[in-house]
């Protein structure tokens, strides 16, 4: 790759080619620290598999010039990135995430990149305008720890993205994450949410948590700033160990995949909720069957369908669905106009159907009335819990599913 200096002529034909590709672009995310060292990279790498995971089209792009690790972290290492003519063409890492990274374009794997902010800034407009990404649902930045070229790059130039902050307990590191916030406000990124990294430690035996490094700063530093806070992941060791072999924690066994559901599904939720606050009413669905939370997404009787905007419910129908038939119910639920559904537990193929859709899934909520539902939905307190029935109805939380 190469990285001279422009033409204006030029450097206007790059820009209206990255302007042509963010607008197939639904969601922009940018993944900042205020330091090293606190698992960015490994937040980034792992929100990118779990929503490719629901169903979304996904692209992962690595604008760490001097350190990136996002290859390592997936398993790419050995994976160049081609070309197609004058564009690059993403690494595949499954059908619904594609990766570009600086360490696709380096001859030897621990080859040093050597540059100043010119060369980056102009790397990253190449990643951005060059690359074959197609649409996206989201595209996804793992940046640099700090404040310099590469976030000041992209909040110049990604319209509509908007921040994911990590950080670790410590003081040190909130002191960092707090110019992060005054960085991004300065420069007009809006901020998603705020995650709390190694908060805790899990042990690999017992799965217990404890508070080696303290746990709730980040959570408090986001309250201070008065910015959502998405949720907390522990040192884990199965973490490491899924880094170390280029797999993602949602594809491992492991006890912080509830925490990574969680963050998931609050990030959604904030995400999702920024058109409501707009004035703009979206439809939130919920199954029912004799009142309450349907067992069975396919097969419920009615569903609750609620209009929301500003947060508050301005309308509520109860509709019966078409006769249950894979893919019909989904479909369906498209045609109302929803953007949410919540449910007791949701198979996979269900799952991917609907993400496919652009409808996200709330999956684990308890038995009770859709009214109630709702309310905890819009008030923070249903977030995706993991069931372990892989077919194509509901189950509760915590039921597994015995037939075949």
């Amino acid at each position: 790759m190469t990285c001279n200096s422009h033409t204006n002529q030029e450097f206007d034909e790059q820009t209206q080619r990255i302007n042509l590709f963010l607008d197939q672009v639904d969601k922009k995310l940018v993944v900042m620290s205020g330091k090293g060292g606190v698992g960015k990279s490994t937040v980034a790498a792992n929100l990118a598999v779990a929503l490719s995971n629901q169903g979304y089209q996904v692209g992962l792009l690595d604008i760490d010039v001097h350190g990136p690790s996002i290859a390592g972290l997936l398993g790419l290492t050995e994976q160049p990135l081609l070309t197609d003519g004058e564009q690059l063409l993403p690494i595949e890492y499954s059908p619904t995430l594609k990766v570009v990274t600086v360490q696709g374009i380096l001859e030897h794997r621990d080859d040093p990149v050597i540059c100043r902010g010119p060369f980056k800034i102009g790397m990253i407009r190449q990643f951005l305008g060059d690359v074959n990404w197609g649409p996206l649902d989201f595209l996804i930045i793992d940046s640099p720890p700090g404040t310099g070229d590469e976030p000041l790059t992209i909040a110049q130039t990604v319209a509509g993205c908007q921040a994911v902050i990590v950080t670790t307990p410590q003081e040190i590191a909130l002191a960092d994450v707090r110019k992060s916030i005054q960085f991004c406000r300065k420069v007009e990124l809006p901020i998603a949410g705020i995650i709390e990294n190694m908060s805790g430690f899990v042990c690999p035996s017992c799965g217990s948590r404890h508070d080696i490094f303290k746990s709730g700063g980040g959570e408090k530093t986001a309250a201070a700033a008065g910015l959502p806070f998405l949720g907390r992941l522990p040192l884990d060791p199965a973490i490491v160990a899924a880094g170390d072999t280029g797999e993602a924690i949602s594809s491992s066994q492991s006890h912080t995949q509830t925490d990574l559901q969680h963050i998931v599904a609050q990030l959604l939720y904030q995400l999702n909720k920024h058109p409501a606050i707009n004035g703009e009413v979206f439809k939130i669905a919920v199954p029912v069957t004799n009142g309450t939370l349907s067992d069975h997404f396919g097969h419920c009787k009615t569903f609750s369908i609620f209009s929301v905007r500003e947060q508050q419910v301005v309308q509520h129908e109860s509709l019966t669905p078409p006769p249950h038939a894979p893919g019909v119910i989904p479909d369906w639920l498209a045609e109302q106009g929803c953007r949410t559904v919540i449910t007791g537990g949701l198979g996979e193929g269900a799952k991917l159907k609907l993400g496919k859709l652009g409808i996200e899934t709330v999956c684990g909520a308890p038995s009770d009335t859709p009214e109630n539902l709702i309310i905890r939905y819009l008030q923070g307190d249903l977030v995706t819990k993991p069931t372990t029935c892989n077919h194509d109805h509901a189950t509760t939380a915590g039921h597994n599913c015995q037939h075949t």
